[in-house]
């Protein structure tokens, strides 16, 4: 059985989320002029309320739309008698949370999210809010949080659509990471969806051509280094920091054996310390600045075949961005 704790992890703290419903509801009242007195003024009815914010929402004025969305929930969440207003709380919270995504909102959004969710454990908008909780988090960078979202919309199994197109999201991430490959496999193999077979075929071709890219070798530029230090920087065609390693090592070789020569121990050993460690360094460097470039040249691969979602179209595309 799905853990909702999980799903709505900032919700998990009861005290947090009611101080939270209270102080957004006195902001929402605040800013928008509600009257405290409970006036019955025609202009404030829940109803007209709730049709001007899906006015505002089709216009694209999405901060107005989740200012009255909030206004709705605000009122109608406080009244014993919720049926009398259409009992719509739940569609006025889930299109609070996505008018608040839509505006850049993103930590509001998760927070109503998660309000909704504590709201109304079994809300018919479950996947649809997973859905977008995960584009959230992926938008901001939170790629863990991201992942498990999509992978529990998909376990819910409860929309194949967007349950593939979570697949899909989560075969893309799988992609920017090294050695994933097998994992974005796998999750293409599960975006079965007919909408969906295009996109998981060019990246399947995407993950096929990943593997023919001019990669350079570690091992290799860690001991060219070893043999001739900077030939390591030379093989990744950085020639100044090539020219830096040889003049560099060579140098603190060369005075570890003058002082030798002139029994300078005491010198000689200290040299000899510094440029033990000076080499093992270059060595280092070139191994490491290899596996650097590696992944900069699949990262750059990558960009050139942009992926984009559109929650609300319940959209995937491919976009293409080849630089020259």
């Amino acid at each position: 059985m799905l853990n909702m704790n999980i799903f709505f992890n900032t919700a998990n703290n009861r005290s947090f989320m009611f101080e939270f419903r209270i102080h957004f509801t006195l902001l929402i009242m605040f800013l928008s002029g509600w009257p405290l007195n409970g006036g019955a003024e025609d202009l404030y009815h829940p109803t007209v309320v709730f049709a001007y914010a899906c006015d505002l929402e089709k216009q694209g004025d999405h901060v107005r739309a989740a200012t009255e969305f909030g206004r709705y929930v605000a009122f109608v969440r406080n009244t014993p008698d919720q049926e009398s207003f259409g009992n719509r709380l739940e569609e006025a919270m889930f299109r609070l949370a996505v008018n608040l995504s839509q505006a850049k909102e993103f930590n509001a959004a998760l927070l109503a999210f998660s309000d909704l969710g504590a709201t109304f454990p079994k809300t018919r908008y479950l996947s649809q809010a997973l859905l977008r909780m995960g584009y959230i988090y992926e938008m901001n960078g939170s790629l863990e949080e991201a992942q498990s979202r999509y992978q529990q919309l998909i376990d819910l199994g409860l929309d194949a659509e967007l349950s593939s197109l979570a697949s899909l999201r989560l075969a893309w991430l799988a992609l920017d990471q090294p050695d994933m490959e097998q994992r974005a496999r796998q999750h293409l193999r599960t975006a079965s969806h007919a909408r969906h077979q295009e996109h998981a075929h060019v990246m399947s071709q995407t993950i096929e051509s990943l593997s023919r890219l001019p990669y350079k070798d570690p091992w290799l530029a860690g001991v060219s280094s070893a043999i001739i230090p900077g030939a390591g920087h030379w093989y990744l065609e950085r020639p100044r920091d090539a020219a830096f390693a040889l003049l560099s090592n060579g140098l603190l070789l060369l005075g570890t054996q003058q002082a030798f020569e002139q029994r300078i121990s005491g010198l000689g050993v200290a040299l000899a310390i510094i440029e033990l460690g000076w080499y093992s360094g270059t060595v280092f460097s070139a191994v490491s600045l290899t596996h650097k470039y590696n992944r900069q040249l699949r990262h750059d691969h990558l960009n050139k075949i942009g992926m984009f979602l559109n929650p609300d179209s319940q959209a995937i595309g491919l976009t293409m961005a080849w630089q020259y």
